[in-house]
């Protein structure tokens, strides 16, 4: 259990991005899709950076870096996900 104490912070961080994006929907134009872009955004920005910036790096740190800031920021996006579907499952029941 003590290991998935590190998820804390990006669930946090993906469901405060996901009320600000709900926020946005619902007094602007602003789209779920369009808020998707950030979280995917940061999630291929970082995983080309360890792809392509970390193997010149002769310590490894860089590497190991880049590869928590993909496991997070996936996090993050996992949850974006997840509260859009909710979101939208709640509605379509209402609907009904």
């Amino acid at each position: 259990m003590e290991g998935l104490y590190v998820y804390i912070w990006p669930v946090v961080i993906g469901a405060a991005y996901f009320a600000i994006v709900t926020l946005l929907k619902k007094y602007t134009r602003f789209t779920y899709k369009l808020g998707l872009i950030l979280p995917v955004g940061l999630v291929l920005f970082f995983l080309v950076m360890l792809l392509f910036v970390a193997p010149q790096d002769t310590t490894g740190w860089a590497a190991l870096g880049y590869v928590i800031m993909v496991v997070m920021t996936s996090v993050i996006l996992v949850t974006y996900l997840l509260g859009w579907l909710i979101v939208s499952l709640v509605n379509k029941n209402k609907r009904i």
